[in-house]
């Protein structure tokens, strides 16, 4: 047991290393990191700002309200930012150990906790800002608060399990109550549970409760921003999946891989348990029949939850590697039980080699961010630090140059900076009687408007992933 814990320490102590020394990269957290920014700057707690005069309606509200309300606590940077994603790892973490060990007993939970915790792809949403890890943990609390409220009669699990609809229907929205629905319809066609379903979860009141969660948000949101229902439950939830020429994102661009690809970002989400899972399992073959015996439903149970995700996302046109993360939970279930009925207890001496395995990993992005910036960095912060440190009028503007937005220079600049490619924005920085910046890629330099370049000097050279940055400043 002292393994474990060790194991689990190190991997927290790591996760929390890389969240304080990696700058936000572009574009996922850059982005949602700015877009809790800006929420805690102008107040509006409805609508999501993908700019300050652009809605972004592709996402509810969850994470960012959390993200948002931790740096109005502990100032704007990464680790406040980040910090809410860690806690609801952490909270997911408990759940999966909790129904472990009533499962099967403390060797159990601590299994259970340590396949999750070192999982990679688990590992890396744990400290990053993205809807990820709120969707994961509302969907593990539903799918955990379902089974102790069939196979215990709990009424407070049933109540846990309407909250989870609801929090979920604010982190991503239907999807949430969808790959959480399929599993627990099956399980229930399968063993015939229908009058238990209706007896032993309260319906009437657990749906109230649900709704007076979520509707409040859902209806301000379309009062402020009318055809947000219409583009986010359309077209986020079902066009992006169906269809594969989708053109209805107006935040980014959708993200077309071959169908079945979730398969192999399942496998790396996995890593390195798909490896010891599918080695091991070979090794049992001659046991199958006893290891899979399933005399109260667990097993489909947790069959179901880890296996609907892939499943259902092979059919998905459109995918990114973090859908992987939902079906994490139910796997470490489905390892631990296996595992446990195997008579494999002693499984906690692996932990050690298992979380340096997944910390050095860890430790090499780290080092990557610490010693080769140019190589692995997609982040502005070293821009704006040099910025800064020219001491800038507090009204003076900051321009990035070029089509893409910028959303860390944003973050770290605390919005001023702005991102255009029009020449009209340009020649302003001529007429504003301040002294501006502009920051361009060196390979962009020659479509800045000649007049506005003969007005300013190069004071400054930055080289990352995206290329040589060039930082302008306006001659007196």
């Amino acid at each position: 047991m002292k393994r474990a814990y060790f194991a689990l320490t190190f991997l927290l102590i790591t996760r929390l290393v890389a969240m304080y020394f990696v700058p936000l990269n572009e574009t996922t957290e850059a982005r949602y990191g700015e877009i809790a920014r800006k929420m805690l700057e102008t107040g509006n707690w409805v609508t999501l700002l993908h700019d300050y005069n652009i809605p972004f309606l592709a996402k509810p509200p969850l994470s960012t309200w959390l993200s948002a309300g931790f740096m109005g606590v502990f100032g704007v940077n990464e680790l406040a930012v980040r910090f809410p994603s860690l806690l609801l790892s952490v909270g997911i973490l408990a759940l999966i150990g909790y129904t472990a060990y009533v499962r099967s007993g403390c060797d159990a939970a601590m299994t259970a906790i340590l396949v999750l915790a070192s999982s990679f792809g688990f590992f890396v949403a744990a400290g990053t800002v993205m809807t990820d890890p709120a969707l994961v943990f509302c969907m593990t609390l539903i799918m955990v608060a379902f089974w102790h409220a069939m196979s215990r009669e709990s009424k407070l699990w049933g109540y846990l399990f309407f909250i989870g609809c609801g929090f979920g229907l604010l982190t991503k929205g239907p999807v949430a109550l969808v790959l959480t629905g399929i599993p627990i319809f099956l399980w229930v066609l399968k063993r015939k549970q229908w009058e238990a379903l209706w007896r032993r979860l309260p319906w009437i009141s657990g749906c109230a409760l649900m709704l007076a969660i979520t509707l409040p948000w859902y209806l301000l949101a379309e009062q402020r921003t009318p055809g947000f229902l219409q583009y986010f439950i359309i077209g986020e939830n079902i066009s992006r999946f169906l269809d594969p020429h989708w053109k209805g994102d107006q935040y980014g661009f959708a993200h077309a891989y071959p169908r079945g690809m979730i398969w192999l970002f399942t496998l790396m989400g996995l890593f390195p348990w798909c490896l010891i899972t599918f080695g091991w399992i070979l090794g049992q073959r001659r046991r199958y029949a006893e290891l899979w015996k399933d005399a109260d439903g667990w097993l489909l149970y947790i069959v179901l939850w880890a296996a609907t995700t892939p499943v259902f996302f092979m059919f998905s046109a459109n995918i990114i590697w973090t859908y992987c993360l939902m079906m994490i939970p139910g796997f470490s279930l489905l390892f631990t039980e296996i595992w446990m009925r195997s008579g494999k207890s002693d499984v906690s001496r692996f932990f050690p080699a298992i979380a340096s395995v997944t910390g050095f990993m860890a430790v090499v992005v780290i080092a990557a961010f610490a010693f080769y910036p140019a190589e692995v960095a997609q982040s502005q912060k070293d821009v704006i630090a040099a910025w800064q440190a020219e001491k800038p009028a507090p009204y003076s503007d900051l321009l990035f140059w070029g089509k893409r937005m910028e959303f860390s220079a944003a973050f770290y600049s605390g919005g001023r900076a702005k991102s255009t490619e029009d020449p009209k924005e340009a020649y302003k920085l001529l007429h504003n009687q301040t002294h501006d910046y502009i920051v361009v890629n060196d390979k962009g330099l020659g479509s800045l408007p000649r007049r506005v370049r003969q007005k300013f000097k190069v004071v400054g050279r930055y080289t990352n992933k995206r290329g040589v940055r060039l930082l302008l400043r306006e001659a007196p």
